[in-house]
């Protein structure tokens, strides 16, 4: 226990002296939540502009522009129709609706008539939002003018308690990151060691493989959860992050991704030679977990063909647990499956890498 201890404190010692890992491990991820933060903390209002090309002027022209104007997301600006279909090419606004003449003639005798939208189809986010309310728009326009109600409403019912904002979400994304990242390049401490002849060193001492393992793994729990309350500190006074739920849960999700990631690191550079060679390995496993699991982007996002990746990889499942215990959000899974697929990578990485390892 006592030369435990010491690998341990030695551990500790070499990490604080490093300053490239000091700044990995907390710096970037702190950096990474300030500049997410700054995006979407605020309550702030998207708004796309629209241009109005209004060929009729009549009462009901002005009828349905001044409806169009209550909506909050559309910044209405009129025009004629070359000059603002020119800046819908050179992207200044993001559609142009074009008032056709006689509208208010056709609307009193209750004739059918069309109203042209011109969007760009490259702006695909955009474009499907503008279509979709300009939809809901028209369809309460027309309720409106033809004085025939809705009979079925839709009632809006947030399952939420709170109202949560995009940071609420993206927070526990960055720990989840964090933690894979803290994980994985853990490894390439044994890397450097068995290229120095470290770990060949350390089998003519008293010293067992397990103590000096133990010692690596308890240091990178420490080091995952040091790190994690220093980014809810700090997500805490700069944006008003809260934890919904139980901390100790939180800090145990944290302590099983660490180890199913530092597991991962083991059998990833468990034959590499140098940690040259080892780099390359980490950060080919660190980069399509990091973009296809689900903690930055929903999985909805993602083309049919890719969500089974997405399910398939272990960082998908922590970011899952990290939201429902830290906003209460809607899981993808419960978190009973979401221990068991973490555990399950835990085991068959833990076992493979003990396999295969190589200590010389």
């Amino acid at each position: 226990m006592r030369m435990f201890g010491r690998l341990l404190a030695a551990d500790l010692r070499q990490f604080v002296r490093d300053r490239t890992a000091l700044f990995f491990t907390f710096a970037f991820p702190i950096i990474f939540m300030i500049i997410f933060g700054l995006i979407f903390a605020g309550d702030t209002d998207v708004k796309y502009g629209i241009g109005l090309v209004d060929e009729d002027n009549s009462p009901a022209s002005e009828a349905v522009a001044g409806a169009l104007e209550t909506i909050p997301i559309f910044e209405l600006s009129r025009g004629d129709l070359e000059a603002k279909l020119k800046e819908l090419e050179d992207g200044d606004i993001r559609a142009v609706l074009a008032i056709p003449e006689g509208l208010g003639a056709a609307l009193e005798s209750k004739q059918p008539t069309d109203i042209t939208l011109y969007y760009d189809p490259s702006q695909t986010t955009s474009s499907q939002i503008i279509l979709a309310s300009m939809r809901e728009a028209f369809d309460e326009i027309d309720r409106q003018i033809t004085q025939q109600p809705a009979l079925l409403q839709v009632q809006e019912q947030s399952v939420q308690s709170q109202s949560l904002r995009d940071i609420d979400y993206l927070v526990p994304g960055i720990i989840a990151m964090s933690v894979m990242i803290l994980g994985l390049f853990g490894s390439l401490t044994l890397v450097e060691r068995r290229e120095k002849k470290i770990l060949k060193r350390f089998a003519a001492t008293p010293v067992t493989r397990s103590t000096m393992l133990s010692s690596q793994v308890v240091y990178r729990l420490i080091l995952a959860v040091v790190q994690t309350l220093i980014i809810l500190v700090i997500a805490r006074f700069a944006f008003g992050i809260q934890v919904a739920g139980s901390w100790i849960v939180l800090i145990g999700w944290v302590l099983l991704g660490t180890l199913v990631f530092i597991s991962m690191g083991y059998l990833a550079v468990s034959r590499a030679r140098t940690t040259e060679g080892a780099m390359p390995i980490i950060q080919l496993l660190q980069f399509p977990m990091l973009f296809l699991s689900g903690i930055f982007f929903p999985v909805e996002f993602f083309p049919d063909f890719m969500k089974p990746i997405v399910a398939a990889i272990p960082v998908t499942y922590l970011g899952d647990a990290l939201r429902q215990v830290m906003a209460d959000a809607t899981p993808m899974y419960s978190l009973t499956t979401n221990a068991a697929v973490l555990g399950g990578w835990l085991v068959a990485c833990m076992a493979l890498a003990i396999r295969f390892f190589k200590w010389e």
